[in-house]
């Protein structure tokens, strides 16, 4: 580890715990969202939530995962690769929720058409996320190339 990534530890450690210590109490005292209805609006609540959730289908559990936006479009990307997977699920059959808070939406799941363009600002809003989360030890991980490689798109479901 170098001098440099050390002092990106030391400096980031103490934000990401305050925030982890604060945010059940902060989710605690927040009311549902209204359901988003257009892709601006999922993508704000995106941005305003604190804590992110995904489960594919509508029965399996929600398991968290750190959402990005790119203009108002939602994407995410897998921290780890076993299998099976929420990844491998989506792939296979879109549907499915997240839960942004106490707000519970419908929504697809699909590699984006245009992933090679869109990598460098996904890798960027990454890197803004992890940055302001106290978390930027975390960034290599997540813009490694098999990471890059597993990013889903979540569309809003108009169900």
């Amino acid at each position: 580890m170098t001098t440099s990534n050390k002092m990106t530890m030391i400096v980031d450690l103490p934000k990401l715990f305050l925030t982890q210590i604060i945010q059940p109490l902060r989710l605690s005292i927040r009311s549902a969202l209204p359901y988003p209805e257009s892709p601006q609006d999922l993508a704000d609540l995106v941005n305003g939530s604190l804590k992110h959730e995904i489960r594919a289908g509508y029965t399996h559990r929600f398991i968290p995962i750190l959402f990005v936006t790119v203009g108002d479009r939602v994407f995410c990307r897998r921290y780890t690769y076993g299998e099976p997977s929420w990844h491998s699920a989506f792939r296979a059959d879109p549907p499915g929720q997240i839960k942004l808070d106490k707000t519970i939406v419908n929504i697809e799941g699909r590699v984006p058409a245009d992933l090679n363009d869109k990598k460098p600002a996904i890798d960027q809003a990454y890197a803004d996320k992890l940055k302001k989360l106290g978390a930027r030890f975390m960034l290599a991980g997540a813009i490694e190339s098999r990471a890059q490689e597993s990013t889903m798109e979540l569309i809003l479901d108009a169900k």
